[in-house]
């Protein structure tokens, strides 16, 4: 809801006004939009180009969320050879101080790497053997630019207008740019999906083998289940049309990949967990995780939805909406126009229900992958314009330019001044001379994800979380005199400020530093504040 009311109203309120002048001015007699592979060429290579220098100049060149840091952190494992990374004995049983969260839960831990699936840092991890693992994003936009244009063509095989409409929505979409400058999966998700749907489409046996191939990928870039809510309802056409042999495949396919990616963290926790007869805790497997998403749910389900879809909007094509809108008569005479709309809503129902709260991103993250859908159903709804298709061209025309030169800027301006105060924040940790520096849990709010650590912990100051700090991890950590800096409100007044929208700095973390300083003093270590 904060960041509903920060950036997305500004941006619903901008849209509404752009569409409803834009509306107004419609050009009248423009041609048939025609495009080839080059447009779809040459939209990717634009949109991937500014994802990769926007990563640097509109993002700061950090990774402000949990789940960045997880494909970056285990990226930098996979490409060492590893699956996982070794914990240093000292830590072992303290590894919680240096923020263990989205890892696999252990109590006596050997080694570390996020509870995520791999296929996303594994892909990070080869381009950064080649290039740099930022490249990630950008190239999932290019290729998703080329596979939606894929995925037009076999749809309306004699209308080049329809896959030239398609591009221009994916152009026009922020959502699509800006999470392509994060190393978040959902660029992935997006663009193996319109691969996917693209092979699918073809109804070829080759095609069908390489879909299955894809999948297994989608299903394994981070959460098992953002491809098949993607993918049910699409299958579901093959039982209505009965194509029993594409069925019984595609069905005992993704029966083995489900139950290989169901293996799979009771595996890599085998690995983490020092102690071989330690009883497996809750939150390693999949079904232990859903019932605690479940029981954490609660009442604000509906709220947080309604914010996310709204959000979704706001950052999506000026047009999309009307486009949308007319649609709907198709849901009831085209199969394929209700099996996209159908991955729309059974993701917006299941997410309702276990992981209402998307937590950081740009639009709502949790369709990403399904962006493509819903561009294929406004290009629906574009060919139910039976009159004055001229003016709609031109509303088109005019909309995209309102998006790209109005609406983009503020998105862009929005997602800055985002990733700015915790990048800022993070660089003044690191250049303190300190050998480790603490930071509460609670300072300021999502400061959690201030404390990162490398695998190997080669780099210093080492980021500790206070309130896992405990009387032993102190008196080993003090044995050697070492320097502990404590960061302070001002260090993190940026962050403070974003929040609060004023110019007042807290006094939560002197507070708690107070308390804690002491203690550290104490057991021999030689204590600085960072601001």
């Amino acid at each position: 809801m904060f960041y509903l009311e920060r950036q997305d109203r500004w941006l619903l309120i901008s849209g509404t006004l752009l569409l409803l002048a834009a509306s107004f001015v419609g050009w009248q007699r423009i041609e048939p939009l025609r495009g080839s592979w080059r447009l779809a060429l040459g939209t990717g290579v634009t949109l991937s180009t500014l994802a990769f220098a926007g990563h640097f100049v509109v993002l700061s060149g950090y990774d402000m969320s949990r789940d960045e840091q997880m494909a970056t952190f285990d990226a930098a494992i996979l490409a060492r050879g590893r699956l996982f990374a070794e914990l240093p004995a000292f830590w072992q049983d303290h590894a919680a101080a240096l923020n263990t969260l989205f890892m696999y839960p252990a109590d006596h831990r050997g080694g570390w790497v996020s509870s995520y699936l791999p296929f996303n840092a594994l892909m990070r991890a080869g381009l950064s053997v080649v290039g740099s693992p930022t490249l990630v994003g950008p190239l999932m936009i290019l290729v998703g630019a080329v596979a939606l244009w894929g995925c037009a063509r076999r749809i309306w095989p004699d209308d080049h207008e329809a896959s030239t409409v398609a591009l221009l929505l994916y152009l026009c979409s922020g959502q699509v740019l800006v999470n392509g400058m994060t190393s978040y999966a959902m660029p992935a998700h997006l663009a193996l999906n319109l691969i996917w749907l693209w092979l699918f489409l073809s109804r070829a046996w080759w095609a069908d083998l390489a879909a299955i191939a894809i999948g297994f990928v989608a299903v394994g870039l981070h959460q098992p289940l953002m491809h098949p809510m993607f993918v049910a309802p699409l299958l579901f056409i093959l039982l209505i049309e009965r194509a029993w042999g594409r069925v019984a495949f595609y069905s005992l396919s993704y029966a083995l990949i489900g139950v290989f990616w169901l293996w799979w963290p009771n595996m890599m926790w085998g690995l983490v967990q020092a102690d071989p007869l330690t009883l497996k805790p809750a939150g390693v497997d999949y079904l232990t995780r859903l019932v605690q998403a479940l029981q954490q749910s609660g009442l604000s389900g509906p709220a947080n939805m309604e914010a996310n879809l709204l959000r979704f909007v706001a950052w999506q094509p000026l047009l999309l909406l009307p486009l949308i809108g007319l649609a709907f008569p198709v849901f009831r005479r085209n199969r394929l126009a209700a099996g996209l709309g159908g991955g729309c809503l059974l993701t917006i129902i299941v997410m309702l229900l276990i992981l209402p709260y998307q937590g950081h991103g740009f639009g709502y993250r949790y369709l990403h992958g399904l962006i493509g859908n819903v561009l294929l159903l406004a290009v629906f709804g574009w060919k139910e314009i039976k009159t004055d298709v001229g003016r709609w061209r031109g509303l088109l025309l005019m909309t995209s330019v309102a998006g790209l030169v109005v609406m983009l800027p503020m998105q862009l301006a929005m997602a800055h001044a985002f990733y700015r105060p915790w990048a800022t924040v993070s660089a003044q940790i690191d250049q303190s001379s300190a050998a480790y520096v603490v930071i509460g849990d609670e300072d300021v709010p999502f400061s959690r994800d201030l404390i990162i650590n490398p695998p190997l912990l080669d780099r210093r100051p080492v980021r500790l979380v206070r309130e896992a700090i405990d009387s032993s991890l102190i008196t080993h950590l003090c044995a050697d005199r070492p320097s502990v800096g404590l960061v302070g409100d001002r260090l993190l007044a940026p962050i403070t400020r974003y929040f609060k929208s004023d110019k007042e700095i807290g006094r939560a973390a002197a507070a708690a530093n107070a308390e804690f300083a002491p203690l550290l003093r104490a057991a021999g270590c030689r204590v600085s504040s960072l601001g």
